[in-house]
C-alpha cells in the first residue's frame, strides 16, 4: 500500500480551497453586478411602465369576454331630428341652386311643376387682408415732447393691427403653431399681402405678454385668498433642462407658472406657509401639511389598483380594485343628487365605514396591502372630504383636463428655448384659460385687452 504524504495532501487541499474561495468570490462579484444592473433596469422600466401609463401602451391586459361587452348603439339617439346643426338666426348671403333643363342621368326634360324647394345652410369663412393707410399728425412741442395723433382702431406703435395680433396669439397658443408656420400661413392665405417674419410675430407676442403681466401678478396674489384649489404639475423642457409647469384652478381663476423646481417651495410662494383653504390633488407629497384640508384624487387611486390588477390577475388586488371602484361610483352618484349638509355628514359616516372595512381586511395580497398602506392609510382623512364640502370633486380630473391643453405644445414645440418664452407662455395661457373658465371667449377677451 502506497504511503500518503500528509504534507502534500494538506498542500493540495489548501490549493483547492483557495481556488474555490477565489471562484466563489468571482461569482459573488458577478452576481452583485447582475443584481445592480437588474435594479437599474427595473427603475428605468418603472418610468415608462407604471399606473400612469396609458392603457393602450400596457403590455398586459385582462381578456374580457365578448358577452360582457355592452353593444354600443349605432346612429343618433331616438327622437333626434337627424340634423347636425340648428338653423342660424341670421344669414349673410342668399343663393339659389337651379336645376338644369334635363335629368343628369337619363337626360329627360325636367317638369318644372314637380320641383320641390328645400333649404340648407352653408357655413364658410375667409381671411381677408386689410391694409390701412393712416394719415398721422405729429407735433414737436416747445417742452420737447413729440406728440403723435391717436385713433381707437389702430395701435399707437408698430404695423400689426389689433385683430392680427389677436389672431397671432390664437394660432400660437390654441394650435401650438411655430412662429415660422404662422408667418407662412398668413403669407399663403393673403397671397403675400400680410408677410411678417417669425421674429416680428415673436416680438408681437412678447409685447402682449408684457401688457398682461400686471394682471397675471394680480391673479397670483388672489390665489391664496380662494377657498380651494385644484393642483397638478407636469414636466416642461426649458432650453433642454427639465422644468415643471404648475397649474392651479380655483372657482374664479386658472393660474399657470413654469418653475425649475417640483418642490414644496413653489406652493409656499403662492399660498404661503399656512393656507386657510383646501387642496385637491394627487398623492404627491409636496402637497402635504400646508393647507387646512385635502381631497385626494380617487382616479389616481383606481388607476394604481387597476394597474396592479391587470399585472396580477390571479391575486385579490382585482377584488380591491372592484371594491374601490364600486365605492367611488356610489359616492359620485350620491353627489349628483346635490344633498344638504346634514345628509352629507350622515352619508360620510356610512362611506367611512365601508372604506374602513376595505382597509382592515386581513387577507390582502402583497400588492393590495401596498396600496392600502401607502395610499389609503397614509392619507386616511383625505379621501372623503368632497362628501362633506360642497362644490369640489372626488378626483382631480378637472385639473388634469386643463393641463392637457398644454401637452400639445410640449409635444409639438418641445417646451421653450428661453426662460422669457416660458414666462410669456405662463402669462398668456393663464389669461386664456381663466377667460375660458369664466365662460368667456378667449379670442374676444384678448382682442379687448389689446385694444385697451
Amino acid at each position: 500500500m502506497k504511503e500518503i504524504d500528509i504534507f502534500e495532501e494538506l498542500k493540495r487541499e489548501r490549493i483547492d480551497k483557495e481556488f474555490y474561495i477565489n471562484k466563489c468570490g468571482l461569482l459573488e462579484e458577478q452576481l452583485f453586478k447582475v443584481i445592480n444592473e437588474l435594479n437599474k433596469t427595473q427603475a428605468l422600466l418603472r418610468q415608462f411602465l407604471n399606473e400612469n401609463t396609458p392603457s393602450s401602451k400596457l403590455p398586459f391586459k385582462i381578456k374580457i369576454n365578448e358577452q360582457q361587452k355592452e353593444p354600443k348603439p349605432r346612429g343618433k339617439p331616438e327622437g333626434s331630428n337627424g340634423g347636425n346643426k340648428e338653423a342660424p338666426e341670421s344669414v349673410d348671403k342668399k343663393l339659389s341652386a337651379k336645376l338644369e333643363k334635363r335629368c343628369q342621368r337619363c337626360r329627360k326634360i325636367i317638369n318644372r311643376k314637380n320641383i320641390d324647394i328645400g333649404l340648407r345652410f352653408i357655413y364658410d369663412a375667409e381671411i381677408k387682408p386689410i391694409i390701412i393707410e393712416v394719415e398721422e399728425e405729429t407735433y414737436l412741442c416747445d417742452c420737447g415732447e413729440f406728440c403723435i395723433g391717436k385713433h381707437p382702431d389702430i395701435p399707437q406703435n408698430g404695423m400689426i393691427g389689433y385683430n392680427l395680433q389677436a389672431l397671432f396669439t390664437e394660432l400660437k397658443f390654441n394650435f401650438s403653431g411655430s412662429y415660422a408656420n404662422i408667418s407662412k400661413f398668413f403669407n399663403n392665405v393673403t397671397n403675400g399681402k400680410i408677410n411678417f417674419s417669425p421674429l416680428a410675430i415673436n416680438n408681437c407676442i412678447g409685447n402682449i405678454a408684457e401688457k398682461l403681466e400686471p394682471s397675471y401678478d394680480k391673479i397670483e396674489s388672489e390665489i391664496k385668498n380662494q377657498d380651494y384649489a385644484y393642483s397638478d404639475e407636469t414636466s416642461w423642457p426649458v432650453n433642454g433642462v427639465r422644468w415643471y409647469l404648475w397649474l392651479l384652478i380655483t372657482s374664479n381663476f386658472v393660474f399657470i407658472t413654469i418653475q425649475n423646481s417640483r418642490a414644496r417651495k413653489v406652493l409656499i410662494d403662492i399660498f404661503g406657509e399656512d393656507y386657510h383653504g383646501g387642496i385637491i390633488s394627487d398623492c404627491y407629497r409636496v402637497y402635504d401639511d400646508f393647507a387646512k384640508w385635502y381631497q385626494k384624487c380617487w382616479v389616481h387611486l383606481l388607476r394604481k389598483a387597476k394597474f396592479e390588477s391587470e399585472k396580477n390577475p390571479a391575486k385579490n388586488v382585482v377584488k380591491l380594485h372592484e371594491q374601490l371602484g364600486s365605492l367611488y361610483r356610489e359616492m359620485k352618484d350620491f353627489l349628483k343628487e346635490n344633498p344638504s349638509l346634514e345628509i352629507r355628514k350622515a352619508k360620510k359616516k356610512e362611506f367611512e365605514e365601508k372604506l374602513t372595512q376595505i382597509i382592515n381586511y386581513k387577507c390582502w395580497c402583497k400588492e393590495s396591502q401596498s396600496i392600502v398602506d401607502n395610499w389609503l392609510k397614509a392619507y386616511r382623512n383625505h379621501w372623503l372630504t368632497a362628501i362633506e364640502i360642497d362644490g369640489i370633486n372626488l378626483d382631480n380630473n378637472f385639473c388634469e383636463r386643463k393641463i392637457r391643453a398644454s401637452i400639445g405644445w410640449r409635444k409639438m414645440l418641445g417646451g421653450h428655448r428661453t426662460r422669457e418664452g416660458a414666462k410669456q407662455y405662463a402669462i398668456i395661457q393663464t389669461h386664456r384659460q381663466t377667460w375660458k373658465h369664466q365662460g368667456k371667449c378667449p379670442y374676444n377677451e384678448m382682442l379687448s385687452v389689446i385694444k385697451n
